[in-house]
């Protein structure tokens, strides 16, 4: 089963989002699309996101803010951004590669170097990834993919949000303020509980690997792999 990418699309002219979106789905790619930072912003909070395309002038919050918010959330710091954009100023290019923007093209683009452009990133991006593996199971940085026997589970982006900073914690005990912080972003204020209804979902999800979370009364979670099940 081959795992479509996601891109978010963000851009206030419609004609110009359409096209981008027809263009993306076209070449295979799930998108979604909003025609402002807060719609935006929204979008990144539930979906996993693999890169974004941002208009630069949007209306209330520009482009270059969204950028520079995504870059100081954990969460979304990688994912790779392009800005299309009608302004051809160096100096206004400039601020958004100082925001953190990977790639731009100028309005009107070709969607054909627009979607070369996406291609080259996201190939850049998965020479970064991480694998790790226990058993059967296996976690895939980048692509926010988790599969047990080869098979991909159906994951929410903050259910692998949490796991991944539990491995990455190397048998660290991460506190439950801790992940929220980390996870949760700017939504932290969701409350100490949304942590735990994730790591039960993310226990049942990865049976018969569940054991691999354990929880540190008074504390928090580790991820344990030693104390894996011993129905494998």
């Amino acid at each position: 089963m081959v795992m479509k990418q996601h891109i978010l699309i963000v851009d206030d002219e419609v004609d110009i989002l359409e096209l981008i979106r027809f263009s993306m789905q076209q070449d295979g790619f799930q998108t979604y699309t909003a025609k402002d930072a807060k719609e935006a912003w929204s979008i990144l909070q539930d979906e996993h996101i693999d890169l974004a395309v941002l208009d630069i002038g949007l209306p209330g919050v520009s482009g270059i803010e969204l950028c520079q918010q995504m870059k100081t959330d954990n969460r979304l710091r990688e994912i790779p951004i392009i800005f299309a954009t009608a302004r051809t100023q160096e100096a206004d290019l400039l601020l958004g590669y100082q925001a953190g923007a990977s790639d731009y093209v100028r309005k009107p683009f070709s969607p054909k170097e627009l979607q070369a452009r996406v291609h080259a990133l996201l190939k850049r991006n998965a020479n970064l990834e991480k694998i790790y593996r226990v058993g059967n199971l296996e976690i895939f940085t980048e692509r926010h993919l988790l599969r047990i026997d080869q098979q991909p589970i159906n994951i929410t982006h903050r259910e692998f949000g949490v796991l991944l900073e539990l491995i990455e914690a190397q048998g660290r005990t991460t506190s439950r303020p801790q992940l929220l912080e980390r996870v949760w972003g700017m939504d932290a204020h969701s409350g100490l509980r949304s942590v735990d209804i994730v790591i039960t979902r993310l226990r049942e999800k990865i049976k018969p690997y569940h054991t691999c979370i354990r929880t540190v009364a008074g504390f928090g979670y580790q991820w344990a792999p030693d104390l894996v099940s011993a129905q494998n």
